[in-house]
């Protein structure tokens, strides 16, 4: 079953906000190839942003690689950029663990991001395997995400607090979004570089990193930095006819 994410949610201000946001930029029920859709103010400060990363690219993400030299200097881990021209975010990930021998590999790490277009980020936990292809030349494996951690949890919780505190200190006034929520999706909603009949929120204020994830085990804290009221409607929807 489908799990969406409503628009007009009055039980919880966090909430509210992000539908107010998505309700913003993007023309819900309009598809990405019709003029409407690339007409639509939202939208064109959306490309906007996208062809800003693209042609000035060094200049445009200097903030963000300036914050991650700053996470570096303070935590033993490694950690990596993972923003792409064109997310609506920048991203990083934090290892924790890395194995891999011939036929598998194996990581556990917190990814990171901060939406580019409102004033949101999301910290998550993943433990990935992936089963490589035998003599392949291009070195290509068949990954999937095992669990997701939601909260500062057993082993990742030293890591996930670090991210945290450093994230609010650099982004005043940018409100945490539980990854659970991320993954909901948005009945009618299409992003400008997603192929998918209707989108995730994730895909909307941040980008396409589970586009194509099955639903998925959550350990640690149900909805994580949602604010004092947990309380979130959540309409469960057959899926969409086929056209």
């Amino acid at each position: 079953m489908i799990r969406y994410f409503p628009l007009n949610n009055r039980h919880n201000k966090l909430y509210e906000e992000i539908g107010e946001t998505i309700k913003q930029y993007y023309p819900i029920g309009v598809r990405p190839d019709s003029p409407e859709y690339k007409e639509h103010p939202g939208i064109k400060k959306i490309m906007a942003i996208i062809e800003e990363n693209a042609t000035q690219n060094k200049k445009f993400t200097k903030p963000w690689v300036d914050f991650l030299k700053k996470l570096r200097s303070g935590s033993k881990r490694k950690i990596h950029n993972n923003s792409l021209p064109h997310d609506l975010s920048f991203s990083g990930e934090l290892i924790l663990e890395s194995y891999q021998d011939e036929s598998l590999q194996r990581t556990k790490k917190l990814i990171f991001s901060i939406s580019l277009i409102a004033p949101f980020f999301s910290i998550y936990g993943v433990d990935e395997t992936a089963i490589k292809e035998q003599d392949d030349e291009f070195g290509r494996a068949y990954r999937a995400i095992n669990v997701i951690t939601e909260s500062p949890y057993k082993e990742f919780e030293i890591d996930f607090n670090y991210l945290q505190y450093e994230i609010e200190a650099q982004f005043n006034g940018y409100k945490f979004v539980p990854v659970r929520v991320s993954m909901f999706h948005v009945e009618n909603l299409h992003t400008p570089y997603s192929n998918l009949d209707e989108c995730k929120l994730h895909n909307a204020l941040f980008n396409g990193y589970f586009d194509f994830t099955p639903s998925t085990p959550f350990r640690g804290e149900m909805y994580y930095g949602s604010g004092p009221s947990n309380n979130i409607t959540v309409e469960l929807l057959p899926p969409p006819p086929m056209a």
